[in-house]
């Protein structure tokens, strides 16, 4: 298991050109966790998700506002010809004064609207921290990505250069006339196909490693070595599948984020059937005059009641579109239950196929070292010459239970973001 520890530290030979931008920002070596806390970045889906909590607040500033208090100064320059009845005769009519309403009750528009508000509000907080949970998956993923794109180009180097051994051995015995020509064509062509397949696994290090940055929210930054990643979770039991549905449908992220929703477009149909109710309000007012009459007051107070008779059907409309978004919100919170349901169902079958699947990588692994160490012994007797597939065996055999692991990892990760839980990576000596 030596060589699978080299090949974590993999990646620079091949890419220390690529590593290397206009400032580097990576540390030389990068583990799982360090990638994973670049979740917490200004990641362009986090700033969506910020954004959409702004515009919910904005909805309940816009709700506060309906029973606000409104302050104004209200001035009047003005010129006036008294009429000669009146005792007062002076011509300068301006005033100044300071007038001061609220709204006192709306029968129910501006409670149904703060209600709205606040179960939007709830519903962008939830979904932010979903979309920092899915910035994790991803980058966990991607992660996993790399490392194993640098065991594919280990096992498809050692298959180029097993096969451009058997081509040079082959044209030296061409030479001595115990191969023909068709002979080295054959291996030469079985040298460009496995060239081929090892300059793929070259290009894909530097893919791998451009969209790991990307997750990582450091886009032209190609990280060149990665930390063997400690995988506690591949330890865990697989619980009854009952039991982590019913714990989903009620954590699901995505269901409370619907549910919020779901009660926000009900709350807003209810301010819509209030928009055309009464309102009562009180006024304050005092001003002076420069003209004083009869009919001229220094103060007023008061209530003022608007009772509306008819909108033109703003009212109706307003209520119709409304209702339309509550059904909208109402056929998604079913849907999202189905989804649910249904992937926690996959998640959990697919955990179980992988269990067994890393059982079989695993006595995979084990006949490959020791099919490695029966070929070493032989290649020593001169018996035997194709020690270099057997390297390329162990290799392959070495890449797929790594694949394995990470699938297994990255289902618990995803069955944990689905039950509501924060995706995390115990570190390597933590305590669970």
């Amino acid at each position: 298991m030596s060589r699978l520890k080299s090949v974590i530290y993999f990646g620079a030979f091949s890419l220390f050109a690529c590593a290397v931008v206009a400032e580097e920002q990576f540390p030389e070596t990068i583990s799982l966790q360090y990638a994973l806390q670049r979740a917490e970045s200004n990641h362009p889906d986090i700033e969506q998700a910020q954004a959409a909590i702004e515009l919910a607040e904005s909805e309940r500033l816009e709700a506060e506002s309906l029973t606000g208090t409104n302050i104004s100064i209200r001035s009047r320059l003005r010129y006036v010809e008294p009429n000669n009845n009146i005792l007062n005769q002076t011509h300068n009519d301006s005033s100044i004064g300071l007038y001061v309403s609220k709204n006192i009750y709306d029968f129910g528009r501006s409670e149904a609207a703060s209600r709205a508000a606040n179960s939007a509000i709830k519903g962008e907080r939830i979904s932010l921290a979903s979309a920092r949970n899915q910035r994790r998956l991803d980058i966990m993923r991607r992660y996993f990505d790399v490392v194993l794109a640098d065991l594919e180009y280990l096992r498809d180097n050692e298959d180029m250069s097993t096969a451009f051994i058997a081509l040079s051995r082959g044209q030296d015995r061409r030479e001595l006339g115990q191969l023909s020509d068709v002979d080295i064509l054959e291996l030469d062509n079985n040298y460009q196909q496995v060239r081929l397949k090892r300059y793929r696994s070259d290009n894909q290090q530097r893919s791998t490693r451009s969209l790991l940055a990307i997750a990582m929210n450091q886009v032209g930054e190609l990280p060149a070595t990665l930390e063997n990643p400690t995988l506690p979770s591949l330890s865990r039991k697989i619980p009854e599948l009952e039991e982590i549905q019913l714990l989903a449908k009620k954590s699901n992220p995505a269901l409370r984020v619907a549910q919020a929703r779901l009660s926000a477009a009900s709350a807003r149909v209810e301010s819509a059937r209030a928009s055309n109710s009464p309102i009562l309000s009180g006024e304050f007012e005092v001003s002076e005059s420069q003209r004083a009459i009869g009919s001229t007051d220094d103060a007023r107070i008061g209530l003022h009641l608007n009772i509306p008779l008819f909108a033109g059907g703003k009212t109706k409309a307003r209520t119709a579109k409304q209702q339309a978004v509550k059904r909208s919100e109402k056929a998604n919170l079913a849907r999202q239950h189905a989804y649910v349901e249904q992937t926690v169902l996959e998640l959990w079958l697919e955990l179980n196929n992988l269990v067994a699947q890393r059982q079989q990588a695993i006595a995979q692994l084990d006949y490959s070292e020791l099919y490695l160490d029966q070929r070493r012994a032989l290649y020593e007797l001169e018996t035997k010459t194709n020690l270099g597939n057997a390297m390329v065996q162990i290799s392959e055999a070495q890449r797929y239970l790594k694949e394995t692991e990470f699938d297994m990892a990255y289902r618990w990760a995803q069955l944990d973001a689905l039950m509501g839980k924060t995706v995390y990576v115990q570190a390597a000596g933590e305590k669970q």
